[in-house]
């Protein structure tokens, strides 16, 4: 089934002025189509420190008007509405990676590898990093690997696979993903709750203190302080 594209009006003039006046951030995925158009929703991620700076740029451009709003708040991501000149696009800030309160991609690392795109407007990841994050994304908030998602995974795994394994997601489990997908047996319970132990380890081995604060920073946004929290913070 071919993707249905949305191309809202001035969305390459968006993003020619959001880079002119902030710079370097990172379309995470589905830019095959941007500058001027894209497929369900636009994905961003830029550090934590830049976000003020991010939403004021946004919200202040020269060759088009444009307003955000924070529609739900997770620790490390904002689902936002993006209204440009009066169309709604679904716009997602991501300034981290977590399951709970455990990092699962190094977003230096992210930084570090990121290309600039074809059209010069804005970065993407490395194709490692990429699936990498697509992969986990799928084992732990979801325990399977959705179906929309396993064939571009399947594609994309060989191209990278050596590059992909992190300190708690080994070349076994890399294995176990390709080979899950191939068969079509997308169900994974057993090999995400493995893959949650090994991140549960690496981050209380490297950093107890950081699990705890991230921990109870994930209850204050989902639970208590929700949009609120990103909203006194960043806007």
């Amino acid at each position: 089934m071919s993707k249905s594209i949305i191309r809202p009006q001035k969305l390459e003039e968006f993003f020619l002025d959001l880079h002119k006046k902030f710079g370097k951030y990172i379309v995470l995925r589905g830019y095959e189509y941007l500058p001027i158009g894209y497929s369900n929703d636009i994905d961003v991620y830029l550090p934590q420190g830049e976000l003020k700076r991010f939403l004021y740029c946004l919200k202040s451009l020269d060759a088009v008007t444009a307003d955000i709003t924070i529609l739900d708040s997770r620790l490390g991501l904002m689902k936002c509405e993006l209204l440009l000149e009066g169309q709604s696009i679904s716009f997602d800030i991501l300034y981290g990676f977590y399951y709970v309160g455990l990092e699962y991609q190094n977003t230096q690392t992210l930084l570090n590898h990121s290309v600039i795109h074809k059209s010069g407007l804005f970065y993407v990841p490395a194709v490692e990093d990429e699936v990498r994050i697509s992969v986990l994304k799928e084992l732990l908030h979801n325990g399977r690997v959705r179906s929309d998602k396993a064939k571009y995974l399947g594609e994309m795994i060989p191209s990278c696979k050596d590059s992909l394994a992190s300190g708690f997601f080994d070349r076994q489990a890399i294995d176990s993903v390709q080979k899950a997908i191939a068969e079509g047996h997308l169900d994974l319970p057993a090999l995400s709750k493995r893959v949650k132990s090994k991140l549960l380890l690496a981050g209380v081995t490297k950093n107890i203190f950081g699990v705890i604060k991230n921990t109870c920073l994930f209850v204050l946004i989902k639970y208590l302080a929700k949009n609120r929290y990103h909203q006194i913070r960043f806007l």
